[in-house]
Formats: C-alpha cells, structure tokens, sequence
C-alpha cells in the first residue's frame, strides 16, 4: 500500500497488516500533513544550508 487512496473511507490515518499507519490520500488532510511534515522542513533545510555556506 504505497499510496492508499478511498474517498469512501473516513479515516485518515489506515491501518496497514504489517503494522502501523497509511495516509489516506483521498483526502486533503492527508495532503497538509504531508506538505508540513515533509516539504516545508526540507525547503527550510535546503535555505539555512545555502545561507551559510554562501
């Protein structure tokens, strides 16, 4: 389950067999979580790192 994604389904954090969670990509919550988990910080890393070495 690389990319799940049911409108039908509620949730937005699945369950997956082998244990943990899976996002729910049908829905736009699943997308802000992973834009402000993910893209923001390494947008902010890749700034500071250039920053400082310009």
């Amino acid at each position: 389950m690389l990319f799940y994604r049911d409108p039908t389904d509620g949730r937005v954090f699945v369950p997956k067999q082998g244990g943990g969670v899976s996002l729910n990509f049908a829905h736009g919550v699943s997308w802000a979580i992973l834009i402000s988990m993910t893209v923001v910080p390494l947008i902010i890393v890749i700034v500071v790192t250039i920053a400082v070495l310009v």
